[in-house]
């Protein structure tokens, strides 16, 4: 089990990239297609569910190597090792996606823009309201990501000593507590505050993004795939899946449980049952559709058919270039949309040419943002740990 690739998984992220972008792709054409309780509509205007399961997935990955040194007496991650990997993963590429966008928009140019610019690239504008979707709404949850890389080797130093199930029972309780903690920040928020020495800029106002997609608002899901992954590694440990003779039985149920959990998140998503669920104040669908995605990603290494689809040879290269669909596909979703109309075309009438086209350079700037910036720096940022 140690530093195995836990298969299918790049194919999830690419189905989270994907999701998000059927967001902004509704934004724009406004899908109005219904039959009977199901509709298009919601489903992809839910689309943001792709969000949390990142959140899951995020949470899940990067607890691994503190799981196996808790299980299986590994040494300890090096905190720098941890540091300088996921400042190697999140920053080029999005520096290079920032940078872009301040300089082909010309927002630079405006005095006014240069406080909001600074908060981008120090990943602290979640905590402005006049700069949490400025530049590109998708940023915002890179900076919570950020936040998140910060608190995880604190939970460990915390979880490092305690025996298997009490760290689980710790994290349970700490989720609890962000969630409250959360609720209570939402409801004490009863006034707008200005940015300080302006009366223009907001800092914070009342059930604005500051407010309602804080970090507290989205530590419930990291923590989820967090305990995910302890489960996963310890439930590989103790089943042996590869090895035991009922291992083609067991990677059935598997199948059918992942069929369930999908089936499940589209029928969250795409009817109104995905409000219903929600707890107040709760983030997409919290509990129940982040524990239904926690159960997705933890069947997922164990299954059989549904990995053979997702470890795919496309499914899993879109996955693994989805950290450039995702910090590119709105900018080019919304230009396409405006090249469209200068030409008199009508995106809602012609949303088949608005898809392909920035479906395609999508997938094309994805690609150079992956062979050119993201892969290079990995590879060097690895060959550091292992020298």
């Amino acid at each position: 089990m140690q530093n195995q690739r836990l298969k299918g998984l790049d194919g999830l992220r690419a189905l989270a990239a994907l999701a998000v972008f059927a967001v902004h792709y509704n934004q724009i054409v406004d899908v109005d297609v219904q039959y009977g309780e199901f509709d298009f509509y919601l489903l992809f205007a839910n689309g943001e569910m792709g969000v949390a399961l990142f959140f899951v997935l995020s949470g899940l990955l990067l607890s691994l190597p503190y799981w196996r040194a808790i299980l299986f007496k590994e040494a300890w991650p090096k905190l720098s090792t941890f540091v300088k990997h996921r400042l190697a993963r999140i920053l080029p590429a999005y520096y290079m996606a920032l940078t872009l966008l301040i300089i082909l928009s010309n927002y630079w140019v405006f005095p006014a823009a240069w406080p909001d610019i600074l908060l981008h690239y120090s990943f602290l504008f979640n905590y402005s309201e006049f700069s949490f979707f400025s530049i590109n709404p998708s940023f915002w949850t890179l900076a919570v990501e950020m936040q998140f890389y910060l608190l995880l080797p604190i939970f460990f130093v915390v979880l490092r000593y305690q025996s298997f199930a009490r760290a689980l029972g710790l994290l349970v309780i700490l989720a609890l507590v962000c969630y409250a903690l959360h609720y209570m920040f939402v409801l004490a928020v009863d006034k707008n505050i200005p940015w300080p020495g302006s009366t223009i800029l907001l800092w914070v106002k009342v059930n604005g993004a500051v407010v309602t997609q804080s970090l507290l608002a989205h530590l419930p899901h990291f923590i989820i795939g967090i305990i995910t992954g302890g489960v996963l590694l310890k439930t590989k440990t103790h089943l042996a899946f590869t090895q035991n003779s009922g291992a083609g039985q067991v990677k059935l149920v598997c199948d059918v449980v992942f069929v369930l959990s999908l089936s499940t998140v589209i029928l969250l998503m795409a009817t109104e049952l995905g409000e219903w669920i929600q707890i107040p104040m709760g983030r997409y669908g919290l509990p129940v559709l982040p524990l239904v995605l926690a159960v997705l990603v933890y069947v997922t290494p164990f299954t059989y058919y549904a990995k053979w689809v997702l470890d795919d040879v496309v499914v899993r290269h879109l996955g693994k270039v989805s950290y450039g669909i995702y910090i590119y596909h709105f900018p080019i979703l919304s230009f396409v949309d405006y090249q469209m109309s200068i030409y008199g075309w009508d995106a809602r009438e012609d949303w088949a040419y608005l898809l392909i086209i920035a479906s395609l350079l999508i997938f094309i700037v994805a690609n150079l943002s992956y062979y050119l910036v993201e892969r290079p720096i990995l590879g060097y940022a690895h060959k550091q740990r292992v020298n």
